[in-house]
């Protein structure tokens, strides 16, 4: 996201709206209080060296529900305060090409503006998300683990993979059609593979 900043923060205003905390634990718990809320805002904001403006929500969470309640979602909206897309797992790579059509009209071909993206590209969160997951404690790390196994662990081995995968996982643009289409072959052949070894067994 830094990278779309970098490139676009002059045509359009970039913005993190605080939540709840998204794995409590013995560290970082639920907020209590709206000035504890504000002071973990601004920790977050200084710990991820973030360059634009965080807003914080208050603690019933009015604008997480209002705007749909996901966890990680992205919005994109024009001038005019329209919803132009909606991205319900933040994908910055459809993000870009959304801001990109939004500048340059109408586009041939499938567009991704006035749409909502339903995929959950976990991918980069799985990459990404450790030091994140950590910041409300064990507690927090186990009680995902427990939740939505074994994604705690995914983002463990992911973390530890971070160097080799970061290219892939965490880029800004999206993957020539070529690519794309070998990593849809390879996905293809592994569950091939997969189903010809569970049937030997």
């Amino acid at each position: 996201m830094k990278q779309l900043y970098s490139e676009y923060s002059d045509r359009v205003q970039f913005v993190d709206v605080f939540i709840r905390q998204a794995h409590p634990g013995e560290r970082h718990g639920r907020y209590q209080s709206d000035t504890q809320k504000m002071e973990e805002a601004r920790q977050y904001q200084q710990a991820e060296t973030l360059p634009w403006l965080v807003l914080v929500d208050d603690l019933e969470g009015t604008v997480h529900q209002t705007y749909g309640n996901m966890s990680d979602p992205v919005y994109l909206i024009d001038g005019e305060g329209r919803v132009v897309f909606y991205g319900m797992w933040t994908h910055v790579p459809t993000l870009r090409r959304a801001i990109d059509e939004l500048f340059a009209g109408p586009v041939q071909g499938t567009s991704v503006l006035n749409s909502i993206d339903h995929m959950l590209h976990l991918f980069a969160s799985f990459v990404n998300g450790w030091h994140a997951l950590q910041r409300g404690g064990k507690q927090g790390v186990i009680d995902y683990e427990i939740g939505t196994p074994p994604a705690a662990t995914l983002t463990f081995l992911g973390h530890l993979a971070k160097p080799l995968l970061a290219p892939l996982a965490l880029r800004a643009t999206p993957l020539p059609r070529t690519t794309r289409l070998l990593l849809a072959g390879s996905g293809v052949a592994a569950a091939a593979i997969i189903m010809l070894l569970r049937r030997r067994d």
